[in-house]
């Protein structure tokens, strides 16, 4: 992430969208909103650019600055590790809701295993012919 341009209280910072996606860029400036006014917009095809301008004369923005870029790599790797382990948490959620008798209807589909299944004896004890 590179500065382009700083003046007093305020500056503005490029981010290149092939490494930083769209929602940890709004994320982490959202986190910031509480010291920081920020405005982001396209500065090119590749980077989006975001201007922080400090709310307090007080505002050390240089540490400000580090702690954003901290805060962007975090919800950045959050989405990362998120779309990763999406199918696991779903499987755990189901799993969990379906033990604990808690879904109106039942899962679709049996959750036995199917290598058990094939070997089962049918209830009224015979094979098929």
């Amino acid at each position: 992430m590179e500065s382009i341009s700083r003046s007093g209280g305020e500056i503005t910072l490029l981010v290149d969208e092939a490494i930083y996606g769209r929602i940890a860029v709004l994320k982490s400036c959202y986190w910031f909103t509480d010291r920081c006014f920020i405005f982001i917009y396209r500065h090119d095809e590749k980077h989006l650019a975001i201007r922080l301008a400090a709310k307090s004369n007080s505002l050390g923005l240089d540490a400000v600055v580090g702690e954003f870029e901290n805060a962007l790599l975090d919800h950045q790797l959050r989405f990362e590790i998120a779309r990763e382990t999406a199918t696991l948490r779903e499987l755990i959620v189901a799993k969990a809701f379906a033990e604990g008798d808690v879904l109106e209807d039942p899962p679709v589909g049996d959750d036995r295993d199917p290598v058990e299944q094939a070997t089962e004896v049918p209830p009224n004890g015979k094979e098929d012919e």
